[in-house]
């Protein structure tokens, strides 16, 4: 499971989603903000972590709820190839789009060639 991924899950599922830096002005409706976390490699696995920012009007607080868990349900879908390890965090205002917001952060685990041995191999 990664970035592109998840990016088209959300988007498939009808929601507005985002990268980094793309979304413009103010919050008029719900929107997600996919974020690569990065990534730790215990062993043969690498856990990749993508940070999903949850945004929801100023003015449609009473919705939050809603939206989080319906994000929450689409990304259920993906289970077990990405686990809810974190959030829904603390909803904080954000002054620059006028929205609240929140995060989910999502951990998908996926086989890596990173660091082995390869004994014999040219």
């Amino acid at each position: 499971m990664d970035w592109q991924q998840i990016y088209q899950h959300l988007q498939d599922g009808g929601f507005d989603v985002y990268a980094l830096g793309q979304h413009q002005g103010r919050c008029a409706a719900p929107y997600i903000v996919l974020r690569n976390n990065g990534c730790t490699r215990p062993g043969a696995l690498e856990l990749g972590l993508y940070e999903l920012l949850l945004y929801c009007p100023v003015d449609q607080y009473s919705q939050f709820e809603a939206f989080i868990q319906a994000v929450q349900a689409r990304m259920n879908q993906l289970f077990p190839a990405a686990k809810l390890v974190d959030g829904p965090g603390i909803h904080y205002l954000d002054p620059d789009v006028l929205g609240y917001m929140t995060s989910l952060t999502y951990q998908c685990p996926r086989v890596t060639h990173l660091n082995e041995i390869t004994y014999g191999k040219e």
